[in-house]
């Protein structure tokens, strides 16, 4: 993973081969950038360009804190804004039983088998419209929705533990999720736009799943676009703990600045 850093900024990016594999063109994603002062974060994003005519990137993107600064240089480094998000925690899964009783009969969260994968990237593809991707103005919609669907491979490869929500002989939702110790992130959790009445009775599911392993701590990170999911959130007494800015840059479009 590139590394570029001085006394004050620092920048770090790495290709992302499953972009690759729908725009087939190099793509990278800066998965942080740190910045104190004008000429340090100059210097860093300078070095990001030179690596990026190296490795002939086509797309990049990264979320970053929504410093003044922070926005001041991505723009005219030739970054556009795509997309905002927030980054979510509960900390206190100890005190949840009483959420229990919103958990409804009849859909049941069971581990998922490799016989439903197409039916998850089928939700995958069709019913999640949110992210840093599908909101970026710049991007075809068809083509996000194909990103989604091959994202299913990478996080079981990844071994992150997979889940079907089932009604009957119906998957109407999934939840994905990745251990980490004592902490869970959140990766992917939703239903079918057709069942989204029963979204609150999947949270609640999750929250006991992980409630009942002693997690101590659950985070994730969700679009503030994503008006529904949000009010979820608020409804399972989630933490609001910061906002980061989803900028991208397209190297077939002029840049801002030389």
């Amino acid at each position: 993973m590139p590394i570029f850093n001085n006394n004050h900024a620092i920048l770090e990016c790495r290709r992302t081969p499953w972009d690759e594999k729908i725009f087939n063109f190099p793509c990278a994603e800066i998965t942080n950038f740190q910045v104190e002062s004008e000429a340090a974060g100059i210097e860093v994003l300078f070095q990001f360009e030179q690596w990026a005519e190296i490795e002939q990137l086509k797309f990049a993107y990264g979320r970053f804190q929504p410093t003044r600064l922070v926005k001041q240089l991505v723009h005219h480094a030739g970054f556009y804004f795509a997309e905002a998000s927030y980054r979510l925690r509960h900390y206190k899964l100890k005190n949840t039983q009483a959420f229990d009783k919103l958990i409804r009969s009849g859909p049941s969260l069971e581990k998922a088998k490799e016989s439903d994968y197409e039916a998850l990237r089928t939700i995958m593809a069709d019913d999640f419209k949110h992210g840093r991707i599908h909101e970026d103005p710049w991007v075809d919609s068809k083509a996000s929705s194909h990103r989604n669907r091959n994202w299913l491979n990478d996080l079981v490869a990844q071994l992150n533990e997979i889940y079907v929500y089932r009604l009957k002989d119906e998957i109407i939702g999934l939840h994905i999720q990745r251990s980490e110790n004592q902490k869970v992130c959140l990766v992917l959790t939703g239903v079918k736009s057709s069942h989204a009445l029963l979204g609150v009775s999947l949270w609640a599911e999750v929250l006991k799943l992980n409630r009942l392993r002693s997690v101590c701590e659950l985070y994730t990170i969700i679009s503030i676009a994503n008006i529904p999911i949000i009010n979820l959130y608020r409804l399972f007494e989630f933490q609001f703990e910061e906002l980061l800015v989803g900028f991208h840059k397209r190297w077939d479009q002029p840049s801002t600045t030389t």
